[in-house]
């Protein structure tokens, strides 16, 4: 029997399924809609907008941290047409992933942000990272353990093995590790887009050389890249990586995420 086969006796239907599927496709579209409205209006891509196709490039680092965290999808999800099985990735790779990463962070990483130069207008003496620690940790690693513990439940996905301490149901178990990971992520990513110069620049921008060039695409054009690089290099330092290489060096075998 695959593993596919296993994860659909483990699992069984999914519940509300149309929430992950139909719902990314929409909600990414509205948001990709009103970022172009934006960017033509303003002549500048919105900070919603650079994360958007920041993060829906970096979908495909879902399936290698779906590997390292034993995470298998169920297999009643449509998937992917072009990426079946790999090595070293879970085996299930929805075809929403790509929408549900983008939306999801062009949400809430943007929103976070704006909270904290807000409490940086408020306490001027404080540093926008620790504000943003302060802040964006918790309330994006309270929000994972919801969304993962809701979705184990809801039979989306499932631990195959449980790493570390772990919240416990009849569901199943959800390790405390990785949403720990990208809560700590999501506070540092936060701190940076957060943490602005006089002429409202990000630390990642400057590095790049956005202040030399003119307002225009070329500008626009600079910041975008330079969003793509930072969040995709950050996210696999502190969520991807460690998952795969901890349960190469320390995990075992997984029926449902061989």
């Amino acid at each position: 029997m695959s593993a596919q086969d296993i994860a659909a006796q483990t699992m069984g239907e999914p519940i509300n399924p149309w929430m992950m599927e139909t719902g990314s496709f929409w909600i990414w579209g509205v948001l990709l809609a009103l970022a172009l409205v934006w960017t033509v209006k303003d002549k500048r891509l919105p900070l919603f907008g650079l994360v958007l196709i920041a993060a829906t490039s970096g979908f495909w680092q879902e399936f290698f941290g779906d590997w390292g965290a034993y995470v298998a999808w169920n297999p009643a999800f449509a998937r992917l047409p072009f990426w079946g099985e790999m090595a070293y990735t879970t085996p299930v790779k929805p075809l929403f992933i790509p929408f549900s990463w983008g939306w999801w962070f062009a949400i809430s990483i943007p929103l976070l942000t704006s909270l904290v130069m807000w409490l940086k207008r408020k306490f001027p003496t404080r540093s926008v990272r620790v504000l943003a620690m302060l802040t964006a940790f918790p309330l994006f690693l309270a929000y994972q353990i919801y969304v993962e513990g809701s979705s184990v439940a809801n039979g989306w996905w499932t631990y195959d093995s449980v790493v570390g301490p772990a919240l416990e149901s009849e569901n199943g178990s959800l390790p405390l590790i990785f949403p720990l990971l990208i809560g700590i992520w999501a506070g540092w990513f936060v701190g940076i887009l957060a943490d602005r110069d006089s002429d409202g620049l990000m630390s990642h921008e400057k590095r790049a050389g956005v202040a030399s060039k003119p307002t225009g695409w070329r500008r626009e054009w600079t910041r975008l890249w330079s969003m793509i690089a930072v969040f995709q290099i950050s996210f696999f330092v502190v969520n991807i990586g460690p998952a795969m290489i901890g349960r190469a060096l320390f995990g075992g075998p997984s029926l449902l995420v061989p």
